[in-house]
């Protein structure tokens, strides 16, 4: 494994040594979007959004919050709406309001026990993008 930067689980950034082994662990629990939001907070995770001709398109990239490998996820509105994508209300506001976004490590690096072909290391979190 090589070296490169990546977070403690403290938030403290770590240069020059390897990500830490994870194995495969398929897990959704919220302790995972807290960290994605911690990551967001410092840009370890950067969202870039695309509109065009009315659709809209999500880049989100960087550190995944469980591994630290570096991953990116791409979102299409028109395939994602149903599936991975909620638009509704978000603390009492309108519709439309809060765009939040399921988002699954698929960071290419081989983790232990791993099924055949599946990237990442398991772990989804939930990323919520306030519309403006």
């Amino acid at each position: 494994m090589s070296a490169k930067e990546h977070s403690t689980e403290t938030g403290d950034r770590v240069v020059d040594a390897p990500a830490p082994a994870v194995e495969y662990l398929e897990t959704a629990d919220f302790e995972w979007t807290e960290r994605a939001f911690a990551l967001l907070e410092r840009n370890a995770i950067v969202i870039t959004p695309h509109f065009v001709d009315g659709i809209i398109s999500i880049v989100i990239s960087g550190s995944c919050p469980r591994c630290s490998h570096e991953t990116v996820e791409r979102f299409v509105d028109t395939v994602i709406t149903g599936v991975d994508v909620k638009r509704g209300p978000a603390d009492g506001g309108d519709p439309g309001d809060v765009l939040e976004v399921d988002v699954t490590c698929r960071c290419g690096v081989p983790h232990d026990h791993a099924p055949e072909n599946v990237a990442g290391c398991g772990v989804s979190f939930r990323i919520a993008l306030e519309d403006s």
